[in-house]
């Protein structure tokens, strides 16, 4: 545990200073203002065609319970770790 203190300690005196210092001045920059493509109707004739010709294109619904599912278990495994670990 003292390493760990010790180590925290150092990377703090080591990196605030550095970071203070750094230098802060604005800085200029430029936006453009673009329009977005459209689609064009043949694009859209494509997809409605495919669209008929498989049915199950309508109800597709993507992976949004799995990527949820294993982000969230992702964060609790380190999180576990983080406790066990500290």
């Amino acid at each position: 545990m003292l390493l760990r203190n010790l180590a925290l300690a150092t990377t703090l005196a080591v990196g605030v200073p550095a970071v203070a210092s750094a230098d802060s001045r604005p800085v200029a920059a430029e936006t453009v203002k673009v329009q977005a493509p459209v689609a064009s109707s043949t694009d859209a004739s494509n997809y409605a065609e495919r669209e008929k010709q498989d049915k199950k294109a309508a109800s597709f619904q993507g992976g949004d319970v799995v990527v949820v599912g294993i982000s969230g278990g992702a964060i609790l495994v380190l999180l576990l770790l983080l406790l066990i670990l500290a």
